[in-house]
């Protein structure tokens, strides 16, 4: 050991691990802190961040206000940590166990790995959370736009009429409708289970945006009706031809029209007129000229818009149609007639059409009809309706064309004896007497086409 000591080496080594010893002591008595260094930490900004909400249950509660929505954050990290993907940087709301009011709570914050959050301006937001209310109410559908032409749109039928409407309390009262829209600009066909997105609206007619509508669509027919009708053209006389000549026919290039209108004019519609004017004859056996068309009263439009007319015309002949059968109509229920004039119920007409019309034209082809409407007992002279086939005319002779006739009520006796005998009764309520003549023939209105009444020329 003093073999050691004595060595000069070793007594410099010795001393010097004392100094140290010494200066530590005396440092740390002294509360002096060591510093050591750190890296450096780069500061990043980052505006707009969307808060995020946690925990918040959505079942029973609408979060109903969030101010504000965004936030600005302020970060610190060495550069390498810090990322240029903000959505690495969550700012957080949590509302677990939170119930209906107004708070004001605090944000947190969820950082990329090595960074460290310095700000969030601000760093509390005000909420106002609402408890849930349904509400049932009716689903209506409307319809938006114009079919294409000549369709008309029937009622939407839904396939729901109820749905359920989720609200926040404060608003669940404003509620008005829940209402459907369907396009249908250029449909030509009926929609069958369109799916239809439903909308909620308030007593204002504005969107309810916070409304929950539970389902949130339907499904709808949508019915659409034609708006216009195929209908035949009924040809109608005026005017009248030269003397010596007859209606031969009448020709037009279409033999029916499309009228365009509502379902309930349609409906009521079966033909449409048009009136040939006999006096646009020019003397050659068929003369053409045009008639211009216009649509019927409650009709918007009519196609074609007009018609081509062929008048054909023949030198007329004359023919006798005898025994032709008088049929009594509209006769009281406690009524009988009895035919005075003429006495066998028939009479002869002379007509005049075509030769070639005339020469098949039979009795069956021809009636004469008396109407004993609003007629009581008594003797009564009653008019003839004569009705002709198409294009024959009656030969006037300027005498009325009627027949005279007793009518008796069923309880009582006829007013005159037959000096021939008692009459015969027929199944008609008519009684026959002695048949002792044809009776006379006259003018009478004839019915010119079809079985209907029209004004003859010619």
């Amino acid at each position: 050991m003093d073999k050691w000591l004595s060595h000069n080496n070793i007594v410099k080594i010795i001393a010097l691990v004392f100094s140290i010893i010494l200066w530590a002591m005396v440092h740390i008595d002294s509360g002096t802190t060591i510093v050591t260094t750190t890296p450096d930490l780069k500061p990043k900004a980052i505006n707009n961040v969307n808060i995020q909400v946690t925990g918040f249950d959505t079942d029973r509660y609408v979060l109903y206000d969030l101010n504000p929505d965004k936030v600005r954050l302020e970060v610190k990290g060495r550069k390498t940590d810090l990322t240029t993907n903000f959505s690495n940087y969550k700012v957080k709301l949590n509302l677990k166990d939170v119930g209906p009011g107004t708070f004001t709570l605090p944000l947190t914050t969820e950082l990329p790995p090595g960074v460290q959050a310095v700000s969030i301006d601000p760093a509390y937001v005000k909420v106002t959370i609402e408890e849930k209310r349904t509400k049932e109410i009716p689903v209506s559908i409307i319809t938006k736009g114009v079919p294409e032409k000549g369709f008309e749109v029937g009622t939407p039928i839904s396939t729901l009429e109820m749905v359920k409407v989720t609200l926040p309390e404060s608003e669940i009262d404003d509620l008005q409708k829940v209402q459907g829209i369907v396009d249908i600009t250029g449909l030509n066909d009926s929609l069958k289970g369109k799916s239809v997105k439903l909308v909620a609206y308030d007593k204002q007619g504005e969107v309810m945006r916070n409304a929950e509508i539970s389902p949130e669509s339907v499904d709808v027919d949508i019915p659409f009706n034609k708006t216009y009708k195929n209908i035949p053209l009924e040809v109608r006389q005026s005017g009248q031809l030269p003397e010596g000549y007859v209606l031969a026919g009448v020709d037009t290039d279409v033999k029916g029209v499309v009228v365009y209108g509502p379902k309930e004019a349609m409906e009521k519609i079966t033909a449409y007129p048009v009136t040939v004017n006999l006096n646009n004859y020019n003397g050659n056996p068929e003369t053409k000229y045009t008639v211009n068309l216009t649509p019927p009263e409650g009709f918007e439009k009519i196609e074609p818009s007009s018609v081509q007319v062929t008048i054909k015309v023949e030198s007329a002949s004359q023919k006798v149609i005898d025994n032709i059968p008088i049929s009594l109509t509209n006769l009281g229920a406690n009524l009988t007639a009895r035919f005075i004039q003429p006495s066998d119920k028939k009479l002869s007409l002379t007509v005049m059409g075509t030769s070639e019309q005339l020469s098949g034209l039979k009795v069956k082809d021809i009636t004469l009809e008396a109407d004993l409407s609003k007629m009581g007992a008594g003797i009564h002279s009653v008019p003839l309706k004569v009705t002709l086939p198409n294009y024959v005319k009656l030969v006037e002779s300027g005498t009325a064309l009627e027949i005279e006739v007793e009518l008796t009520e069923k309880d009582s006796h006829p007013a005159t004896t037959d000096p021939e005998g008692p009459p015969s009764h027929n199944t008609d309520g008519t009684d026959t007497g002695p048949s002792n003549g044809t009776g006379d023939s006259g003018a009478t209105e004839s019915n010119i086409g079809n079985n209907s009444e029209s004004d003859s020329g010619g």
